[in-house]
């Protein structure tokens, strides 16, 4: 599996100073600017990097100390014989961070001696364990609506930024519609900047918007009665699209949970829990009509927040699979400011490894987790790949019956 994974840009201000947990003084080595040469040294920058950076320490019950122990002989070792086999070389960092918690964590080395990079996972090896994994069907899935019984108003854009569906199906009342969005990344608004213009703007959608004879947008219309966003298969993007997205689907803003930062080099330096709180968009519903997300083990990120959200509105039901449990949002990595996050060098100019993960922890109102778990659904429906093969998406089904039965 090949999940992309987009930087998020944070919807929250955290502040103040948390006290260290260590109480030895520490200097950092900021991990984005220290050029390696050799195995050792690179192994000790990444291994230092997780050390002073990584986000949930809190959460492993990984012996980070004995883990470098243990290691540093392998490495010493490659050294020593000037050479490592590229399998031998993936398979000492994947030892080192198979297990970690982030399931947004991405590790790539280059290997001194080959020239050829190694990729760590550890997010993309456990989701394939599940027993209800599947690889993604978006564009046979997408490729099914158009046909499906009773659609109108159908749209559909394909660009290579971002590609979305919209839809109306029938209601559960004569004349009445259920209204239908689909996006594969949370990029809509960033691809109408960027001059994709064959995607429909989404206050077509939501409200105050005309467009081919649709007044006031579908699902803001008197004859929608029903709402279903589709995030299947969508691995994320940038968090401001939650604005538009998801903040339009309610009347008043929304606490999705509490986050917190690293505020110093210790493992356990973190800042107080602060409210993470999505806004109302100023083009929003009444919130009055009941709304379903539909998410799998492909939604990741973005698309886990959009479920986590939408579960907790008065009318709100997600529907389809326990999902990929990359939930913690981050941006750039900069260890002089936020101690943590992404470092390293994404094209190996100025070092040859680079780290992608998150740098906020963010749990629920209950301050429970989803890192490395995900949302559970409310109804949970499992993709039928044979359905599919016969002309139908089980989990969009799903929803519609859940919609127009109320069960």
């Amino acid at each position: 599996m090949n999940i992309k994974r987009y930087t998020l840009v944070a919807i929250l201000l955290v502040a103040a100073l948390a006290t260290s947990c260590r109480k030895e003084p520490l200097d950092l080595v900021n991990p984005d600017r220290q050029p390696t040469s050799g195995y050792v040294q690179q192994f000790e920058m990444v291994w230092q990097g997780f050390d002073q950076g990584y986000m949930f320490w809190a959460y492993e019950s990984i012996d980070w100390d004995s883990m470098h122990n243990a290691l540093l002989p392998r490495f010493e070792a490659f050294d020593e014989a000037g050479y490592a086999s590229d399998d031998d070389f993936r398979q000492a960092y994947e030892d080192m961070c198979s297990k970690l918690h982030d399931h947004h964590l991405s590790v790539q080395v280059l290997n001194p001696s080959t020239g050829h990079v190694a990729y760590v996972q550890p997010g993309d090896m456990e989701v394939v364990t599940r027993d209800y994994y599947h690889p993604n069907y978006i564009n046979q899935q997408t490729a099914l609506l158009s046909s499906m019984e009773g659609v109108t108003e159908y749209r559909e854009s394909e660009n290579n930024i971002c590609s979305n569906w919209f839809c109306l199906f029938p209601g559960k009342t004569p004349g009445k519609k259920i209204a239908y969005l689909r996006f594969n990344r949370f990029y809509v608004t960033t691809a109408s900047y960027y001059g994709a213009t064959n995607l429909l703007p989404l206050n077509a959608f939501y409200g105050n918007y005309q467009l081919n004879g649709v007044t006031g947008g579908w699902a803001a219309s008197d004859k929608v009665e029903a709402i279903i966003i589709d995030v299947r298969g969508n691995g994320g993007g940038n968090a401001d699209e939650l604005i538009p997205l998801v903040g339009s689907l309610t009347n008043k803003k929304t606490q999705y949970g509490y986050s917190r930062i690293k505020e110093g080099l210790g493992r356990l330096d973190y800042s107080p829990w602060t409210p993470f709180w999505l806004p109302c968009h100023s083009h929003h519903l009444d919130g009055s009509k009941p709304v379903v997300v539909l998410a799998d083990v492909n939604s990741a990120s973005c698309s886990e927040i959009t479920a986590q959200i939408v579960k907790s509105f008065p009318h709100g039901t997600f529907i389809g699979e326990r999902t990929f449990g990359a939930t913690c949002p981050l941006l750039p990595g900069n260890h002089d400011l936020f101690y943590s996050g992404v470092f390293g060098d994404q094209w190996f100019n100025s070092c040859n490894y680079y780290v992608y993960t998150s740098n906020f922890d963010v749990v629920d109102v209950n301050y429970k987790s989803y890192e490395g778990i995900g949302i559970t659904p409310d109804i949970e429906c499992i993709f039928d790949l044979s359905a599919l093969q016969a002309g139908h998406d089980n989990q969009l089904e799903r929803a519609l019956e859940f919609l127009r039965t109320g069960k």
